[in-house]
C-alpha cells in the first residue's frame, strides 16, 4: 500500500476539544499525525498538521476533514507527497526582539530579514505596556534559519538596524 502525505491547516472559534475532534477524523481514517504546530489568538484557534494516510483511505479523510466545517472548524487541505523535507543543513538561532511599538515594525524587521535570505521557522509577537513609561512594548521572540555568510553578530547589527531603540537578544537554544 502506499501512504500519502498531506499538510492541513484549519482556523476555528477557541473552544475546548478541537483538537480532540481532528485528532479523532484523523485516527478514524488510520492517518498518523506527524506534525503540528497549532495556537489560540484573539479567541480563534489556528494551525497546520502534518499527516500520513494511505492512499486507500485519503479520500475518505479528505471528505471527513472538510465536513468539519458543520462543527466550525475550517480545514484546507494541500497534497503533500511531492515535497521533499529539508535536506539543507543551516544555522539556526533564536531571538528575542524589543522595541517601542509602533505600526509598520513586524514590515522593517521581516524587509531586514529577507533581504539578507534569513528565513522566519517562527515567530511570537506581543505587545504590553512598559512598566516604568507606560507606552506599548513590541516585543518579538523569533527562530530563525541562517544562510551561509550570515552570522549571529550580523544578523544582530541588521536588526539594530532597524531603529535606535530596538534590541536583539541572542537566545541559547
Amino acid at each position: 500500500m502506499s501512504t500519502e502525505k498531506i499538510v492541513i491547516t484549519l482556523f476555528a472559534k477557541d473552544r475546548p476539544g478541537i483538537v480532540r475532534t481532528l485528532s479523532n477524523t484523523v485516527l478514524q481514517h488510520d492517518g498518523n499525525w506527524l506534525e503540528s504546530s497549532l495556537s489560540r489568538l484573539c479567541g480563534q484557534f489556528t494551525g497546520i498538521v502534518h499527516l500520513t494516510v494511505e492512499e486507500t483511505n485519503k479520500q475518505a479523510l479528505l471528505v471527513a476533514l472538510r465536513d468539519l466545517s458543520a462543527e466550525g472548524i475550517f480545514v484546507t487541505v494541500q497534497d503533500a507527497s511531492s515535497v521533499e523535507p529539508d535536506q539543507e543543513e543551516v544555522d539556526s538561532v533564536q531571538i528575542l526582539v524589543e522595541a517601542n511599538d509602533r505600526p509598520g515594525i513586524v514590515k522593517e524587521i521581516t524587509d531586514k530579514l529577507a533581504d539578507a535570505n534569513v528565513n522566519v521557522d517562527n515567530i511570537d509577537t506581543e505587545c504590553e505596556s512598559a512598566s516604568m513609561a507606560g507606552y506599548p512594548l513590541f516585543r518579538a521572540h523569533l527562530f530563525l534559519a541562517l544562510p551561509d555568510g550570515v552570522s549571529e553578530q550580523a544578523l544582530e547589527a541588521l536588526l539594530e538596524s532597524v531603529s535606535d531603540d530596538l534590541m536583539v537578544s541572542i537566545l541559547d537554544e
